[in-house]
């Protein structure tokens, strides 16, 4: 295309040789610069597909990477299935008094004060859930209970504060509340309800105190834990222990 340019100049100025000197020079830098783009495009170029090039290198070495680490998680795993199956035989005599130790916390949770339930019943049934799979030796597993049985013990045993979410008037609400061992738990919401976790016949609810005297009594304990008074007499609204009473 060039030459046909540069034939059509040399043909409309073929009369002056001044003209025609102009006219190569105007071209001679017209294809100068054209190269000169083209050559810079081609390093451009160069440069991308280098670029992608080292991407492409860093996949592959990424992808190999994780599929040696599911080999090796596939591999540890089956090695733990393995040692799980050959202890099992020995732990087979566990089995019945792990499944009624199961049974049996699971009821203390259950008929317990309503505190950090799901988390509570989650953790259980996820190490009932690991035994049933063969993931867990009976051995492990009732290391495992022990120590959960422990947790429930320390519970009854300490008054703290500490926060959850309740179901106060059909709504989900995070509020602070006072455990009192596994008594009573009270709370203290964020838009000034106070009241008590009341157990009735279709099981647990959270009850808003009605009177004076009742919110003064739940607004005291959260005084006093929050002053490190941890042990001692708490005056208690008599309705957030009906549960005990009828249990008797």
């Amino acid at each position: 295309m060039t030459s046909m340019v540069l034939a059509l100049a040399l043909s409309a100025w073929a009369g002056d040789p001044s003209a025609q000197a102009r006219q190569l020079a105007d071209l001679r830098a017209e294809v100068e610069s054209l190269s000169s783009t083209l050559t810079m495009e081609q390093e451009d170029l160069s440069t991308r597909l280098r670029a992608l090039a080292v991407q492409q290198a860093d996949l592959e070495a990424l992808v190999r990477r994780e599929e040696l680490r599911l080999r090796q998680a596939e591999e540890a795993a089956e090695a733990r299935r393995l040692v799980v199956l050959q202890e099992s035989t020995a732990g087979d005599t566990l089995r019945p008094a792990l499944a009624e130790a199961f049974r049996a916390i699971g009821a203390s949770i259950d008929n317990g004060v309503p505190y950090r339930l799901d988390e509570r019943r989650r953790a259980l049934r996820d190490l009932e859930e690991q035994v049933d799979q063969g993931l867990l030796g009976p051995e492990a597993a009732a290391s495992r209970l022990w120590a959960m049985v422990e947790d429930e013990r320390r519970l009854a045993r300490e008054n703290a504060l500490d926060r959850q979410v309740i179901v106060l008037d059909g709504q989900e609400l995070l509020v602070e509340v006072a455990r009192i061992g596994a008594v009573a738990v009270l709370f203290q919401a964020s838009d000034g309800r106070v009241g008590w976790a009341e157990r009735g016949p279709e099981g647990w609810g959270w009850t808003v105190a009605g009177t004076e005297t009742q919110r003064r009594q739940v607004q005291q304990v959260f005084t006093d834990l929050s002053r490190q008074v941890r042990t001692g007499w708490f005056d208690l609204p008599g309705a957030s222990l009906s549960h005990l009473q009828a249990a008797r």
